[in-house]
C-alpha cells in the first residue's frame, strides 16, 4: 500500500482498487467496486462513529463532477 500523509492507495495484484483521501476530520474513497468501499465503511465504523455524506461535491474548494462514459 502505497501512502503519505493525507493518501492511500490499496493494490491487488497491480491494479489500484482503493483511494482514500484524508483532510482534517474528512475522508473520501473512491473506487470502481463498491465492495472495497462496503469493507472500508465496516472496518471503520467497527472502531468509529461515522457519518456517510453520500457523493462527494466538493472537497477543499474544488467542485467535483463526474463521467461515468467508460
Amino acid at each position: 500500500m502505497f501512502a503519505n500523509d493525507y493518501l492511500y492507495i490499496m493494490r491487488e495484484k497491480g491494479k489500484i482498487v482503493l483511494i482514500i483521501l484524508v483532510y482534517v476530520d474528512d475522508i473520501v474513497v473512491a473506487t470502481l467496486g463498491s465492495i472495497y468501499i462496503v469493507s472500508f465503511k465496516t472496518v471503520l465504523s467497527n472502531n468509529f462513529d461515522i457519518t456517510n455524506l453520500g457523493k462527494l461535491k466538493f472537497m477543499s474548494g474544488i467542485l467535483v463532477t463526474y463521467d461515468c462514459t467508460n
